[in-house]
């Protein structure tokens, strides 16, 4: 008879083949398209690791296909293979996207706004399923895999354009306690400064504390620094020690905010803009 040890040992080595099988089907489905003689493919890669410990961090594969329409079964193969395989994830989604719909976006690396693929970019119809990281590479769970497909039903005697996707990126909820913690932690900071400020009425300090803040601060956090900002400047008259050297500094300033990327965000930009026009 087995010990419990024993047991409990053959179900983990019983387990292993099944997990690094989760995703065998799509990845054979995959290669048969990309693969094939009557396909033309464009594509793009990214790989990021972390240079410390050579972990990796990041993944996107795009394959954007154009394939005859008598070769719709290598489709349906991976339609059936993210089906077969969807036993092993914790996702699966499919449907149609009509042009008034919003597009799939897949969330790559850390998931922030640059770090995206669309995987319904040529419309169509789409499928895709969602994986946990296997143990040996992420042992903290944070990272998932994504496979998906989108195409365009074939009329007769037209081709078929479509889109293979597999991006390696923290799962959304990851994402979202991050988000949450970092929301968290922006709010505590801006209390402990507007307690700070609390203390001192200079125009010109209240003003570049809010400025200095914005730059590693979240959009949400951004608005209402610059609400606050917008108030200082508004209330200009409560602040006697103001020096027309003070204004033309923050004046400045804000241009250069204004014209910045990073603070484009169309309600955080009017406010900035609005604050240059309080400032006379």
């Amino acid at each position: 008879m087995k010990t419990s040890a024993t047991r409990l040992l053959c179900l983990i080595l019983s387990a292993m083949p099944m997990l690094a099988a989760a995703q065998s089907n799509i990845k054979s489905a995959f290669n048969a398209l990309i693969k094939s003689p009557d396909v033309q493919i464009t594509e793009s890669h990214v790989l990021e690791k972390d240079p410390d410990t050579d972990k990796k961090t990041s993944q996107c594969d795009v394959y954007d296909f154009v394939l005859p329409a008598d070769q719709f079964k290598l489709i349906k193969n991976i339609v059936n293979a993210i089906e077969k395989d969807s036993q092993h994830a914790y996702g699966l989604y499919s449907g149609r996207i009509t042009p008034s719909d919003q597009e799939i976006i897949l969330a790559v690396g850390d998931g922030n706004g640059q770090n995206e693929v669309s995987l319904t970019d040529l419309g169509g119809d789409y499928s895709y399923a969602t994986f946990l990281a296997p143990k040996s590479e992420d042992p903290e769970g944070i990272y998932r895999y994504v496979y998906g497909i989108s195409y365009k039903q074939p009329k007769k005697n037209d081709n078929i354009t479509g889109r293979l996707v597999v991006t390696y990126a923290t799962t959304l909820k990851y994402r979202q306690q991050a988000a949450a913690e970092q929301q968290q932690n922006q709010w505590k900071m801006l209390n402990r400064m507007n307690k700070e400020l609390s203390e001192q009425d200079s125009w010109f300090d209240m003003l570049m504390s809010y400025f200095q803040s914005m730059a590693e601060a979240t959009s949400k956090t951004r608005i209402a620094l610059a609400t606050k900002a917008f108030k200082v400047i508004r209330d200009t008259s409560k602040y006697p020690e103001v020096t027309t050297a003070d204004k033309d500094a923050i004046r400045e300033i804000l241009k250069v905010m204004v014209s910045d990327s990073k603070y484009s965000e169309r309600v955080l930009n009017k406010l900035l803009n609005q604050c240059l026009i309080e400032l006379k």
